[in-house]
């Protein structure tokens, strides 16, 4: 009897132990469960440069991007409202909110454009992580026709092709400000002249100042880092200065810029708009996101 009563006695023990290591192990991985910094920016784009930011879990986003022509038209160009103008069309989605792959059209130079978008590292409210990394990759089509028919611009159709490629390194410092840095790399497998250098080195650099619950001032800066062409000086960093305005489930971005290009390998290289001479364009950037 005696004996039962002790074996009894220790599994009770055990089941006890037992217990209280389960529920030790719960509340230690709830104390240590992370927590991210969300929205470090409101949207995938600022103005013409990626952020951090992808789109959600089985999440799909439209984007359509658009750029006026110059303000320096004045009156009769309607200070560049009757154009020329530049628009892009843009699908991205991901399915588990990290791996975000994307398909757009600019009809700038006849663009198509395929790219691929991942969150190597998130900001966490502790300061563990006190940075969010992502990484950019972007491969690009230009769709123009030879102008020359004896002697064709493009003699194959892999001098049709040039990349983007960014580390995109940000931190959101409070509630109201973030600011991110973004090395990139563009590659044209096909210069212009002989003497061009087929890569483009650039440092992007973004910042976004929530003013409002819904409103908030943005800009950004690319400095581009090697001079790559003897056109070189003909050509301008490009800038944007603007405002994001969320209502409901779009984003609504508008700004001025003196890049008319919307993809990467338009903006960082080939921006003509000398901010000195009024070369500035009003632009726009809508985003609709659904759930899938």
């Amino acid at each position: 009897m005696k004996k039962n009563i002790l074996i009894l006695f220790f599994l009770n023990i055990f089941n006890w132990a037992q217990g209280q290591q389960l529920s030790d192990i719960l509340e230690d991985s709830l104390f240590t469960e992370k927590e991210f910094e969300q929205a470090t920016f409101k949207a995938t784009r600022l103005v013409n440069f990626h952020t951090i930011e992808t789109v959600g879990k089985r999440t799909l986003e439209f984007r359509v991007s658009h750029r006026f022509g110059d303000l320096s038209s004045g009156a009769y160009g309607f200070f560049g409202l009757d154009g020329p103008a530049s628009l892009n069309l843009a699908l991205n989605y991901s399915y588990n909110g990290k791996l975000e792959f994307g398909l757009n059209r600019t009809s700038h130079e006849k663009l198509y454009s395929g790219c691929i978008k991942y969150r190597l590292l998130r900001q966490t409210t502790d300061q563990k992580t006190p940075i969010s990394i992502t990484l950019f990759s972007q491969m690009n089509i230009n769709g123009l026709k030879s102008v020359n028919v004896i002697q064709p611009e493009f003699l194959f159709f892999n001098d049709r092709f040039n990349y983007v490629h960014q580390i995109m390194i940000a931190r959101k410092f409070s509630e109201a400000f973030s600011l991110q840095i973004s090395p990139t790399l563009v590659h044209y497998n096909l210069v212009t002249k002989i003497t061009d250098h087929n890569d483009i080195f650039s440092i992007v650099g973004m910042g976004r100042m929530k003013i409002s619950k819904r409103a908030a001032l943005t800009a950004e800066y690319c400095y581009r880092l090697n001079s790559y062409s003897d056109d070189f000086s003909n050509y301008h960093n490009s800038l944007g200065v603007g405002m994001d305005l969320e209502t409901g489930g779009h984003v609504f971005q508008f700004f001025f810029t003196n890049s008319f290009g919307i993809n990467e390998a338009q903006t960082i290289p080939y921006t003509q708009g000398d901010i000195t001479k009024l070369q500035l364009k009003l632009g726009f950037n809508i985003s609709r996101v659904f759930s899938i």
